[in-house]
């Protein structure tokens, strides 16, 4: 892929980014003022009936992660690199926000259990039977297994095989419906989970890889047929997701189905017209990943000092929570994200640099 377009990718993050941000002060609004009825409460109330802004900036970081992500695997030991990028990426922010949530809970008389915060710890709180201290982060656990996914394609030679990649797409969305049509008709009582529909979403973006940025033949009919059944999908998991409360789809299927729709379009035309080209929103792009861990906590700090009412004032609080945040992602992004990105380049580079025979060294 040209590198020009990377600018152009780190803008897309930061409207994504923005949207998860939108969308939680929304809800805030609406959880904390449910009787509210000023311009601003009304505005928030159409936005969540309407569009989900939410699975929006989550689809799109999705969409994001599989074009770009999957592609980082090289160098001379290629899947150590990968793991050890990740691994310094990824794990040292959100430790840090652990810690923030946990002082926060200290304060607040809620400290959680110390198997909590190991499990969190790891990224993936549910293979220990623990929650997510904040369930904003719930989308870190499928972004880590489509890392291992898609190092196990690498492994296998398979990362650019647009066949195997479509059927484990489709597998994955399977995955999803099967046990809860299964559930709707009274046959089989399997678990049900949306892991499937989410990674294959990724898998998506990993696909729209392979057909705009790399021109593979096959990748765009693959495109089309693997989004057709994610919409199916979504039709036929909606009623089941409604009634049963789950939050797949928490406020009726139309916010869901236009946010995912939408993402799919921004992307689309973002990576065909190389769209949009801001400086600022490519430098927000930058802290988006701080954006999201901390967005959380920084609004809860600030209605403690302007709480919600539903009225013009919110606008003010909104607006501070939003220049809190970047303000905040800003400082993690430069003393914490920055530097250990660039630790971990280090410490790939030097266990390559050791396997080099010497006679190339001289």
């Amino acid at each position: 892929m040209p590198r020009q377009r990377y600018a152009n990718l780190d803008a897309l993050r930061a409207i994504a980014a923005l949207g998860v941000m939108v969308e939680h002060m929304f809800g805030d609004l609406i959880r904390q003022v449910p009787s509210a009825s000023g311009p601003v409460s009304t505005l928030a109330g159409w936005v969540v009936q309407n569009l989900s802004l939410g699975r929006f900036g989550v689809a799109l970081f999705f969409l994001i992660s599989g074009f770009v992500v999957p592609f980082s695997i090289d160098g001379e030991r290629p899947l150590r690199h990968f793991a050890v990028s990740r691994l310094f990426r990824l794990y040292p922010a959100l430790w840090l926000a652990l810690l923030v949530l946990v002082t926060i809970g200290w304060f607040s008389g809620e400290t959680p259990r110390a198997a909590t915060v190991l499990a969190n710890m790891t990224m993936a709180p549910s293979l220990f039977g623990q929650t997510w201290l904040s369930p904003i982060y719930w989308t870190l656990f499928i972004e880590l297994l489509f890392y291992a996914l898609a190092a196990l394609l690498f492994w296998a030679g398979r990362l650019r095989d647009i066949a195997v990649l479509l059927i484990l797409s489709l597998a994955l969305v399977a995955a999803t419906v099967l046990p809860v049509q299964l559930r709707m008709h009274g046959l089989v009582n399997l678990p049900i989970q949306y892991l499937g529909m989410h990674l294959s979403f990724l898998f998506l973006g990993l696909l729209l890889r392979l057909w705009l940025a790399e021109r593979m033949p096959g990748a765009r009919l693959s495109v089309l047929v693997l989004g057709l059944v994610q919409l199916a999908a979504l039709l036929s998991v909606s009623q089941f997701s409604l009634a049963r409360g789950d939050n797949f789809i928490m406020e009726g299927l139309t916010p869901v189905l236009s946010a995912y729709m939408l993402a799919f379009a921004v992307f689309l035309a973002a990576v065909g017209l190389g769209r949009p080209r801001s400086a600022l929103l490519a430098r927000i792009g930058l802290i988006s990943y701080s954006m999201y861990l901390f967005h959380g906590p920084v609004n809860a700090l600030v209605y403690r000092v302007l709480p919600l009412t539903g009225e013009f004032g919110d606008i003010a609080t909104m607006l501070l929570c939003t220049g809190a945040t970047l303000m905040v992602s800003w400082l993690v992004y430069r003393t914490v994200e920055r530097p250990m990105i660039t630790l971990g380049r280090k410490i790939s580079s030097k266990h390559n640099a050791s396997l080099v025979p010497s006679s190339r060294l001289a």
